[in-house]
């Protein structure tokens, strides 16, 4: 079976809402990359045309990270266009049929690259307000404070440590809330929750955000957030729920 992603990484759904597996593969279109994502079904992009071309219902991948089909089979196609050579040697690698590693010349197993990233909801002490930022690179939207763990870091570490180099502000209590894979970037997002008494930064910012504001639960029916389906969005909704 397959399941065919075009350029934009949208799919073909049922008529349940639910992935479109084909046994098939359309006549004509042009395939970039395969990747097999389990014995019974094989990834595919197409770059010729777009799934909207071919199914009545689509959906974009980025909305669909939760659905672990959906994120391995983004995950090993972005592997496959992103690691044609073996990083030791520089041999071609040829993937295994299983779609978990692949070999070069040295037949040592070369697996995809999978990045840690921290991202959380920071309240404010009062519990009325959270910490929001729109980043410089990403305008539109304003969503969690998010970056990469550092080399010999603690995951725990590195979200304090991103909240104090991106809005100056220094956390307490930071406790860990759950985790989404986010394929695009090969990276695994650990959730985090924090709390600060800093209203205002206490120190200076690397200025990779735009903006950065507090936010009531009432804020943020007005406010652009990113986008759902991501991890980002909700631990925002929990936030606003009253589950942390």
């Amino acid at each position: 079976m397959y399941l065919l992603f075009d350029a934009a990484l949208r799919f073909p759904l049922n008529s349940q809402g639910q992935p479109r597996l084909l046994p098939t593969l359309p006549p004509g279109v042009k395939v970039t990359t395969r990747a097999r994502v389990s014995p019974e079904v094989t990834a595919v992009r197409v770059s010729d045309v777009t799934t909207a071309e071919l199914a009545t219902q689509v959906a974009s991948a980025r909305e669909w990270f939760d659905d672990p089909l959906i994120a391995r089979a983004v995950g090993l196609v972005g592997a496959h266009e992103r690691g044609a050579f073996d990083p030791a040697d520089g041999s071609p690698l040829a993937w295994d049929p299983s779609g978990a590693f692949a070999r070069g010349a040295s037949g040592r197993p070369v697996f995809p690259r999978i990045d840690p990233c921290v991202i959380g909801v920071v309240e404010h002490n009062d519990g009325d307000r959270i910490l929001l930022g729109e980043n410089r690179r990403r305008p539109g939207y304003f969503t969690c404070i998010a970056g990469y763990v550092d080399v010999g870091e603690r995951a725990e570490d590195a979200f304090a440590r991103e909240v104090r180099e991106e809005t100056g502000r220094r956390i307490e209590n930071v406790a860990y809330v759950g985790s989404q894979p986010w394929p695009l970037s090969g990276s695994l997002m650990l959730g985090f929750y924090a709390r600060t008494n800093d209203e205002d930064a206490a120190g200076e910012t690397d200025g990779e955000l735009r903006r950065i504001i507090w936010a009531t639960r009432e804020d943020l029916g007005q406010l652009p957030l990113a986008p759902q389906g991501s991890i980002a969005r909700q631990l925002i909704g929990r936030w606003a729920a009253g589950e942390m």
